[in-house]
């Protein structure tokens, strides 16, 4: 692992404007800087680069993050690989990143340390395993992809993880998902006689695995890791770290079953891919998509279980599609997966596949006549029946209109008609009055507090943390980022948030950068701390006072103490 100090002293040192100007022509506008945005078409520049806060902010699709978040997004590497590229431009050699230490994992037992070390002995057990490497040889994998994607084998047996672990019952192996307890109460390990696929996050963590099995008559096929809290699957898509610079270059993104088939796809050379993980597509899948790429294209088997997988895809991304988002839905001959068909007719017609996929409309259309031909009112009226529900979902205005027609057109209706009979499906969009409330709601004065003190750490003080003694949400969020102020005051917003990454939930991450970035670059931070910081003193005391009197109005007059009576008599004089 690299140390944690010298990823701080490296943010520290690093100039996000430098390291973005080398890749992406910045133009100098006030405090900031701007350009058109990297990760999206435009034709205005809208992604703005400040120096002071060490942020870049597209306000045009909402990217955002750090120096090392950009090489990430922009040039598809991983944490490692971002840290290196920086270290090495400033002129630092990175601290070498010892092997996991199975000796060390009772006093340094985290989850992710343990991931690691499994990914480490499922590797090691593939490399010597014949059967196992004749498996993948068998499905045309080579050993170069194999170590791309780190895959591995869990060998037969019940308690093989012990030879990893040194303390093969500890509970975080348990919360990892490595190992599980049968009703005896013995442990036991989750994974066995399975071809293993690590599932890694966008920092290049391990935070899963993927089993598939070798022997056709055991079952389930394949088996994932359960819900840790390093996983969850509906927020991940395999293959992900190695495809963001393929889909940026390709332009579109192609989602398939299964992570065998990401692999295969991978080794011929068709790396613009990424699959779900035992799940539907859900929303957070597509918007994490829709960073990289504004064409996905679904890919499912032709059969009757394919197509009901694309229709629930269907339905789960209407909500996050926009109008400037394109959706395509490739369905494959019968009994072939796409290894198959690359191999039988070449990875080029793979490719006329993807880009000649039916388009969003077309597909629900499709669907929707496929038995129904339209040939009585009732059937008609089916098929508005069956749409209802689509337009509901959608919240892309000018799909949702062009949709609407083509249906007047089906059922002899006019738009005026149509309208009238689908009066409720209008596409969902979140009126201003809404927009404008939750902006004011999340940058509340705890919240714009604590923001402050992101951007500058110097501004906290150890008193501030006895203002936040609730259990709310917010006060729990204020305390930890004031700790972590106190503790590390030299360090500029970047650092910071690097910081308070592992302690909070990615979506608050997500939210409070950008909150950051929209901060008028030109307030006087330390002005604006201390006007807050009275602000909630006063509400504070006000609250303390209003429970004390609570508290004292329940006591006799008699039993009161002379201090309590000068309290009510002060409170009754304000």
């Amino acid at each position: 692992m690299i140390p944690e100090s010298f990823i701080q002293d490296m943010l520290n040192r690093t100039d996000v404007v430098d390291v973005i100007d080398k890749r992406v022509q910045l133009k100098k506008a006030g405090a900031n800087f701007v350009a058109c945005c990297p990760f999206h078409q435009e034709k205005s520049p809208s992604f703005s680069v400040s120096p002071s806060k060490q942020f870049y902010h597209c306000f045009g699709c909402g990217a955002h993050g750090s120096a090392i978040t950009f090489l990430i997004e922009f040039e598809g590497l991983t944490f490692v690989e971002a840290v290196h590229q920086i270290a090495s431009s400033l002129g630092l050699t990175v601290p070498n990143e010892s092997r996991a230490d199975p000796k060390k994992i009772k006093e340094n037992f985290g989850l992710e340390e343990a991931m690691k070390i499994a990914t480490q002995f499922y590797q090691k057990a593939l490399r010597s395993s014949p059967k196992a490497i004749e498996y993948l040889k068998s499905r045309g994998l080579t050993g170069a992809v194999a170590k791309e994607f780190s895959i591995g084998f869990a060998p037969d047996g019940w308690q093989n993880l012990e030879n990893a672990f040194k303390q093969y019952d500890d509970a975080s192996l348990e919360k990892a998902g490595l190992i599980q307890k049968n009703e005896k109460g013995k442990y036991y390990d989750r994974f066995r006689n399975r071809i293993m696929f690590p599932i890694i996050n966008e920092k290049g963590q391990v935070i899963g695995f993927g089993g598939r099995v070798i022997n056709p008559d055991d079952t389930p096929k394949y088996y994932n890791s359960p819900e840790t809290p390093l996983f969850q699957k509906s927020y991940e898509l395999y293959g992900l770290i190695h495809a963001r610079k393929p889909i940026r270059e390709k332009g579109y993104v192609v989602v398939v079953e299964g992570y065998m088939d990401v692999v295969a796809l991978t080794q011929h050379d068709f790396r613009n891919v990424v699959a779900t993980l035992g799940t539907a597509t859900t929303i957070y899948h597509i918007k994490k998509l829709m960073r990289y790429t504004q064409d996905i294209v679904f890919c499912f088997d032709g059969d009757k279980a394919g197509q009901t997988a694309a229709w629930r895809a269907m339905m789960n991304a209407l909500s996050a599609v926009t109008d400037n988002v394109r959706l395509k839905f490739l369905f494959l001959p019968d009994n072939h997966d796409p290894d198959s068909f690359i191999r039988e007719y070449s990875k080029e017609a793979f490719d006329r596949l993807a880009e000649d996929a039916l388009p969003l409309s077309e597909y629900i259309v499709r669907r929707l006549t496929l038995t129904n031909d339209l040939s009585s009112q009732e059937k008609k009226v089916r098929l508005l029946n069956d749409v209802e529900p689509i337009l509901n979902e959608m919240t892309a205005p000018k799909v949702h209109l062009f949709l609407r027609k083509k249906i007047a057109q089906l059922v002899g209706l006019d738009m005026e008609e149509i309208t009238h009979i689908l009066k409720n499906a209008k596409a969902t969009q979140p009126s201003a009055q809404r927009i404008k409330l939750e902006k004011k709601v999340q940058m509340n004065p705890i919240r714009r507090f604590i923001l402050f003190i992101i951007i500058n750490p110097k501004l906290a003080i150890a008193e501030d943390l006895r203002l936040f003694s609730s259990n709310a949400n917010e006060h729990i969020l204020a305390k930890l980022i004031i700790e972590i102020a106190l503790e590390n005051n030299g360090n500029n917003a970047a650092v910071m948030l690097h910081l308070i990454s592992s302690k909070v939930d990615e979506s608050v991450l997500r939210e409070m950068e950008g909150q950051i970035v929209k901060i008028d670059g030109g307030l006087n931070l330390e002005e604006e701390v201390k006007a807050l910081r009275n602000s909630l003193q006063k509400k504070l005391l006000s609250s303390t006072n209003k429970t004390k009197l609570g508290e004292l109005q329940e006591k006799s007059l008699g039993s009161l103490t002379d201090e309590e009576k000068a309290f009510l008599k002060n409170i009754r004089r304000k």
